[in-house]
């Protein structure tokens, strides 16, 4: 699996109507995707939200670091279906595959949510939600620095295969020795990250003062509540639809069993 998965949790701007969403539009739209996919276990639906994930990162311009994102996800989602599949004694196929693309559909969702939404951004919105700054400020620097430690670990990788290191010789057990000399330099480097962003921290005067000010403060439009109450709206009637099972009869596609 390539490392360039976590692409999928770094901020790209730019110019486009999904980017312009305030970052709680942004929230509710992605949760409700997520609450779909988590209380609808039918594999049509499944495939319509995935579709429409698409269809986001397609408008938002992130089309190409979304589906890179979903190519190193690919791998965990294949490892879900065939844990269900061995694990699971009835419909199998069926119940394999939904875990597959509920799988797929929340990375998707969750992926969308932070290439539009800048890290000041959803800063701001923990903080309109009423969470303190101090775990808002820790929440975001930890996602912020991801895709930094990814990155951090290619490199580390490149620099000790060029020393000659063999990550993939020998059994599992010396595999899992050959990462020793990664792990190391890497645990080290962070921690000394971490004194630097503290050193920084406390060069500005964190936690001073108890209410902090911000440059600009974000506002829900029009289009913002709009949004919301749409996603609500559909999220709750889909519930209530498959609740009562009224679906449309496609939406209850099964695949056949092969065993």
């Amino acid at each position: 699996m390539s490392l360039k998965v976590f692409e999928g949790l770094k901020f790209k701007k730019r110019n486009t109507v999904i980017h312009k969403l305030d970052a709680r539009t942004k929230g509710v739209y992605v949760i409700s995707i997520m609450i779909i996919a988590v209380t609808i276990s039918e594999i049509i639906p499944l495939i319509i939200l995935f579709l429409l994930c698409l269809l986001t990162a397609f408008i938002a311009k992130v089309l190409n670091e979304w589906i890179r994102t979903m190519k190193g996800v690919l791998f965990f989602a294949l490892l879900i279906f065939f844990l269900n599949f061995v694990t699971i004694s009835e419909n199998r196929v069926n119940q394999s595959f939904i875990m597959f693309l509920r799988f797929i559909v929340l990375s998707a969702g969750f992926s969308i949510f932070f290439l539009t939404t800048s890290p000041d951004d959803f800063s701001q919105a923990l903080l309109k939600i009423g969470i303190p700054y101090e775990y808002t400020l820790m929440l975001t620097i930890a996602l912020r620095f991801i895709p930094t430690l990814a990155r951090d670990v290619q490199t580390i990788i490149d620099a000790q295969r060029s020393r000659g290191l063999e990550l993939e010789r020998g059994n599992i057990m010396n595999r899992i020795r050959n990462y020793i000399p990664i792990l190391v330099p890497l645990i080290i480097y962070e921690i000394r990250r971490s004194i630097m962003i503290a050193e920084a921290l406390e060069s500005r005067a964190f936690g001073a003062e108890k209410k902090r000010t911000n440059l600009y403060e974000i506002k829900l439009s029009k289009i913002d509540y709009l949004v919301i109450i749409m996603a609500i709206a559909l999220t709750t009637l889909l519930i209530y639809l498959n609740f009562l099972h009224l679906l449309p009869s496609i939406f209850y596609l099964r695949l056949p069993e092969f065993y």
